[in-house]
């Protein structure tokens, strides 16, 4: 079965149908992520110390930079999915219009007829070449907010944590200023806690308090980030391959595909336009956060 993709942008953020034939490694994203299997190979998910099996009546709701990978449990075929990456903006904008945080309190989410009916009415609009934008987006919203609330049956959900950006510790920045101006040289996590004056130790505290995640999970990051912003803005795969420092065009191409769930060269026809990627979520120099 050949590799399937369809990406529909807008004001929520991503929606994308991927097929996936192999596992995706631990990973995390500065979006909220909702992800849906549609069919294929049998999918397990991990999130933190839970466990969530994919099927027609559990989805998986991953918090920003929570990290979680997917495992294939069948052999023969392709996993099926769509996927939404949830921008906090938008989610801060709709809390505040319902006068409620928007937070998965669990990675379980169970799919009920009329959120299932949802996803369907969403995948007609993407695949339909007429669609309007806004049809589109109105539709995702009414499936999201459907599934935030599900996730939140028989429990409050948790409050959402602090923003990121203008708060980071003065070390945590200058960690991340220098993942990125070196993304492309290999160096390692205890390397970059030195240029910074931190022990290994407490360089880990830091991203574990501030941006809720690991240094290498946020590393492979920015190498996914500056990866994605190359590509789509008409890199050749070979030069990005090769400026990022991987030896071969075809491990650059299974690292983005563990990261991603997609090959590079399908990232590349699907974007229609360079805009603006956001995997680690923290903003580049020059821009708002």
């Amino acid at each position: 079965m050949q590799e399937a993709y369809a990406l529909h942008e807008g004001a929520f953020g991503t929606a994308i149908v991927l097929e996936a034939g192999a596992n995706l490694v631990a990973h995390a994203h500065s979006e909220t992520q909702l992800a849906l299997w549609l069919g294929g190979a049998r999918a397990r998910a991990h999130v933190g110390t839970e466990v969530v099996d994919y099927s027609e009546s559990v989805a998986l709701g991953v918090n920003a930079f929570e990290a979680h990978d997917m495992v294939r449990l069948e052999d023969n075929g392709s996993s099926l999915f769509i996927v939404f990456m949830i921008k906090k903006d938008w989610l801060d904008e709709l809390g505040q219009a319902k006068d409620r945080s928007f937070r998965f309190p669990s990675p379980r989410v169970p799919i009920g007829d009329a959120l299932r009916r949802s996803c369907w009415r969403v995948l007609d609009l993407m695949i339909s070449a007429g669609a309007e934008r806004d049809h589109v987006d109105k539709e995702v919203e009414r499936l999201l907010e459907a599934a935030i609330a599900a996730s939140a049956t028989g429990g409050d959900a948790a409050p959402v944590a602090g923003g990121i950006g203008v708060t980071l510790d003065h070390r945590l920045r200058a960690a991340i200023a220098h993942m990125r101006a070196h993304v492309s040289e290999k160096t390692t996590i205890d390397e970059i806690a030195a240029r910074v004056g931190l022990s290994r130790a407490h360089f880990f505290a830091l991203f574990r308090d501030q941006l809720h995640t690991t240094p290498q999970v946020f590393w492979s990051g920015v190498r996914v980030e500056e990866a994605m912003r190359r590509v789509s803005d008409g890199g050749k795969l070979t030069d990005v391959a090769l400026d990022l420092g991987f030896s071969a065009p075809g491990n650059f191409s299974r690292f983005f595909k563990e990261h991603t769930g997609i090959s590079p060269s399908i990232f590349k026809r699907a974007t229609r336009s360079p805009s603006p990627v956001t995997v680690t979520g923290i903003p580049r120099e020059g821009q708002s956060s």
